[in-house]
């Protein structure tokens, strides 16, 4: 009776309209072959003894990563999330509709067939694929960073996340309105369609931008856009009216003089009240600014960065400007600017 039972529940598992127990008997012994088919350094044993325990158990989660798969069985209808990562997967066909959490990276995936119609999360990072399949409505957050991307299909309304860093994506689709982390880095994008409104965290740096996007305002949350190391040579002057929740990286672009005069002359205005900028200056620019600013300019909406390295904090804008200055001059130019930062609307 008890087994019986078992079978029951493993019936319901994979056929919820099925009561006999005759065929969950057929997709047993199927496992029990794809298991002897096995090559030596695949876990197949492993990934059987999980099947039939969620099986038993009616579990909603199934876990087979890192057991060097080199191909999947027939998954049961139960499962709601599936971890297939870190495997030696080249495709993946007859998903099990009920699935809404896909993990799949770290594979050697080329090919991906139809999605589940109820999908939520999609991720296949650190695969080959050369393309997507067309995505469920009901997606949220896709990650598909490092494979051979070269375009992307069209985007759902629903989409929360897009992660595709380094790829080979030249364009991007229209992107919904809901999208709120939209990470492109390492691409080959010459420019990128309107950012939704409720865009938190964008990533485009290491691309081959010429221009900096229309950014709207939303001045309810913190916001952060990263541009460096593209090929941006002007700053649109609608930037300067967004608001100070915003920062705009722009580190290691071909900036001018000029247009980095302009930014530092714009930003240091009185009661300038808009979004922060971190920029990277070469030797050329620092003696020219040396040279056109004077030095009771002061703007606490800039930072420079260190050439070439986007993840260091600069120092403060006194110790930056003093830089400039001969050796000698230094302290007295960097007191004179930070007695500038207690006065009153220095945050401004």
């Amino acid at each position: 009776m008890r087994e019986i039972n078992m079978l029951r529940n493993i019936s319901s598992c994979l056929f919820p309209h099925i009561s006999t127990i005759t065929s969950p008997n057929h997709y047993l012994s199927e496992w029990d072959d794809w298991e002897k088919q096995g090559l030596p350094e695949e876990q197949r044993t492993e990934a059987v003894r999980r099947l039939r325990a969620c099986l038993t158990s009616k579990g909603h989660k199934l876990d087979l990563r890192a057991l060097a798969l080199s191909s999947l069985p027939v998954l049961p209808a139960c499962i709601k999330k599936l971890d297939v990562s870190c495997n030696k997967l080249t495709i993946l066909t007859d998903l099990p509709e009920n699935i809404k959490e896909l993990i799949a990276r770290d594979n050697f995936l080329t090919h991906i067939s139809a999605l589940p119609h109820y999908l939520i999360t999609l991720d296949v990072s650190e695969n080959q694929l050369e393309n997507l399949p067309l995505l469920p409505d009901t997606i949220k957050s896709l990650s598909a960073e490092y494979n051979r991307l070269s375009t992307l299909p069209s985007l759902p309304l629903n989409l929360k996340k897009l992660e595709v860093r380094n790829n080979e994506l030249q364009t991007l689709p229209s992107l919904p309105s809901n999208l709120k982390i939209l990470k492109v880095a390492h691409n080959h994008l010459t420019e990128l369609p309107p950012l939704p409104r409720r865009l938190q965290l964008l990533f485009a740096y290491s691309n081959r931008l010429s221009n900096l996007p229309n950014i709207q305002e939303n001045i309810i949350m913190r916001r952060f856009f990263y541009f460096e190391n593209n090929q941006i040579t002007t700053i649109p002057t609608n930037l300067f009216r967004l608001d100070p929740h915003i920062t705009i990286e722009i580190a290691n672009n071909p900036l001018s003089d000029q247009t980095l005069l302009f930014l530092i002359q714009q930003t240091s205005v009185p009661n300038f009240n808009g979004p922060q900028f971190r920029i990277s200056l070469s030797d050329q620019n620092r003696l020219f600014l040396r040279q056109m600013l004077p030095q009771n300019l002061h703007s606490r909406h800039i930072r420079v960065i260190t050439e070439g390295g986007r993840t260091f904090r600069s120092p403060p804008l006194p110790e930056t400007v003093a830089a400039w200055f001969p050796e000698a001059d230094r302290r007295e130019v960097s007191t004179q600017w930070t007695s500038f930062s207690t006065e009153e609307n220095s945050r401004a």
